[in-house]
């Protein structure tokens, strides 16, 4: 079992300085990328490596991939005002719409549940027209408010200026993106487009869950 190549460290390093990847889950990515494709040569293909780390990387769960205490600063959690340079990688682990009432926003949800369920049975049934169906209803917007991990620590976060990446619903849990210049005010991140890079990609079991912690969250609002 090789180690991962300096030139993997590296570029690890200088591409997601903050946090650390974990050794351990680097070791173990390597060596997956070793078995599954074994005609990759180190001298040759370094990009291609370089990839499928990458892949790998924003597809993981940061509690596993991460060394903890590597990515926010202490002195950012619970700030009453702070400027947070960055660059770090986080992942989203809870997106929230703030500006519209919890109610109406339960509404959308159940309104979208039965547009699963009548989809399902449209193609079930072989249905020809489903395709012409209205699209799923889209919940409201206007301020997103997110929750932002480095694998250990929580960040709360909105919008202090509209970010057309994310849309409650659609973007999926696990989501990467690197943050940067970055003001934190009574422990809130306050996000505009330029103060991020968005990365992409999910954790699946983060994802599979989105509904439920979605409505979980909403309950904890209409108390």
């Amino acid at each position: 079992m090789a180690p991962p190549p300096t030139q993997v460290l590296q570029w690890l390093k200088r591409t997601y300085p903050r946090p650390t990847v974990d050794p351990e889950w680097l070791q173990g990515c390597y060596t997956w990328i070793e078995q599954e494709l074994p005609h990759l040569n180190t001298a040759r293909d370094m990009p291609i490596i370089l990839e499928n780390v990458n892949t790998q990387l924003l597809q993981s769960n940061f509690a596993d991939s991460m060394v903890a205490g590597t990515g926010f600063p202490p002195n950012v959690l619970n700030a009453e005002k702070v400027f947070l340079e960055g660059p770090i990688l986080v992942e989203i682990v809870e997106i929230m719409e703030i500006g519209h009432s919890a109610y109406s926003l339960l509404q959308t949800y159940e309104s979208r549940q039965e547009y699963r369920k009548q989809a399902d049975l449209r193609a079930a049934g072989g249905d020809a027209d489903a395709e012409e169906q209205k699209p799923m209803p889209k919940y409201p917007r206007s301020m997103l408010q997110l929750e932002l991990s480095d694998g250990v620590s929580t960040l709360p976060a909105i919008e202090s200026k509209k970010l057309p990446e994310f849309e409650l619903g659609e973007t999926p849990l696990g989501c990467k993106m690197i943050i940067k210049n970055v003001w934190i005010r009574q422990g809130t991140a306050l996000l505009k487009p330029d103060c991020i890079e968005l990365k992409g990609h999910q954790t699946a079991d983060r994802d599979e869950q989105r509904d439920a912690t979605f409505l979980r969250a909403l309950k904890k609002r209409l108390g």
